[in-house]
């Protein structure tokens, strides 16, 4: 049986973390996204006091898409979340899970000393399980 409290967010985190700036285009983002097969981006800070941000493929449809907007006239900072909720990587995938339910999100940005190293997903938290 694993011991889940022992498997940490770094254990299981994607790397690298596909970021893009909010001033890109939402069609930058998406072009992204299907270069990287990533289905969210960390939107960069604008400096150290700020909070990181995301994008996704949901973010696109919804809120682009769905909307009949052109992609290549809104940017990434009118549809992204922000502040994201984020996660530090010494903290057991248990956490990370009951964090990502409660919040109804299916990813993750993962810090280290307040930078970005890492993506976690509901998939990475299966992998250990199979």
């Amino acid at each position: 049986m694993i011991e889940i409290e022992k498997i940490k967010v770094r254990d299981v985190m994607t790397t690298p973390v596909a970021t893009i700036d909010g001033n890109a285009t939402v069609k930058e983002a998406a072009e992204l996204m299907m270069k990287t097969g990533y289905r969210g981006l960390v939107v960069d800070k604008v400096d150290e006091e700020d909070a990181y941000g995301i994008i996704t493929v949901k973010d696109i449809v919804y809120k682009v898409i769905a909307k009949g907007l052109p992609l290549e006239k809104v940017r990434v900072l009118e549809v992204m979340t922000k502040p994201c909720i984020t996660v530090p990587d010494y903290y057991d995938i248990k956490y990370a899970a009951k964090l990502m339910s409660m919040a109804n999100v299916v990813r993750l940005p993962v810090t280290s000393g307040g930078k970005l190293v890492g993506m976690v997903t509901l998939r990475d938290i299966i992998k250990p399980h199979v």
